[in-house]
């Protein structure tokens, strides 16, 4: 009896939410998760590090086949006083025509700080584009 009751609930809670339960997928944020499925770009892994005055660098994109170009924008961004990160420097573009992007290098920075790179990610395909801002 207790079987039929659970069962007989799970039908009708199915049935309220138009099978919702289960066709819907959570999104989440790139920022919050280091790595989330969009339309077209897979994942965006933008990394720094920071040794004296030197920052090293890198950022690797992956996007669905369907994608003809890509282009990313990179900024090193420094801890003000006030906890609010601002730009720091130039930024710099980066650009590949073909589903991935793989980038390094290194930047000169102040000895003393607390430095992220944000990333601005657009990926181009037959039916628009897809931007995903990032950071490290």
């Amino acid at each position: 009896m207790k079987k039929k009751t659970i069962a007989a609930l799970l039908i009708l809670g199915l049935l309220i939410s138009g099978g919702r339960a289960f066709a819907e997928k959570p999104t989440v944020n790139i920022s919050e998760a280091g790595a989330t499925r969009y339309v077209v770009i897979n994942t965006i892994t933008p990394k720094l590090s920071v040794s004296g005055t030197t920052a090293t660098y890198s950022l690797s994109v992956d996007c669905a086949t369907t994608v003809t170009s890509i282009s990313a924008t990179l900024q090193i961004q420094k801890l003000g006083s006030n906890g609010v990160y601002a730009n720091y420097g130039s930024s710099w573009t980066v650009s590949s025509t073909s589903p991935t992007l793989r980038t390094s290098g290194t930047k000169t920075v102040d000895k003393d700080g607390t430095y992220r790179l944000k990333v601005t990610v657009t990926a181009y395909y037959s039916g628009g584009s897809e931007t995903v801002t990032a950071y490290s």
